[in-house]
C-alpha cells in the first residue's frame, strides 16, 4: 500500500491530465497500482495488521510466576 502522499500525487498528476503510464514512471510505481487508486476515487483506509503470536507465548505464564 502506498503512503498518503503518493496517493495524493497520483490524483494531482491525473488532474493535470497526465496518463497512467506517465504517472507510474514519474512516481516509480506500477501502472496497475496507479489504476487501482484512480478507480477507487478515494483514499483507501489502512487495515490494522493482525497480532502475530510470540515465540514466548507458551512460556509467558511460567515466566510471570518466576518474576514475582
Amino acid at each position: 500500500m502506498l503512503g498518503g502522499g503518493s496517493v495524493l500525487s497520483i490524483f494531482e498528476l491525473h488532474g493535470e491530465g497526465k496518463g497512467i503510464k506517465e504517472i507510474s514512471r514519474e512516481l516509480g510505481v506500477s501502472r496497475n497500482t496507479v489504476r487501482k487508486y484512480l478507480r477507487a476515487r478515494e483514499m483507501p483506509e489502512r487495515k490494522p495488521a493482525p497480532r502475530r503470536p510470540s515465540i514466548l507465548d507458551p512460556y509467558k505464564r511460567c515466566l510471570e510466576l518466576r518474576c514475582d
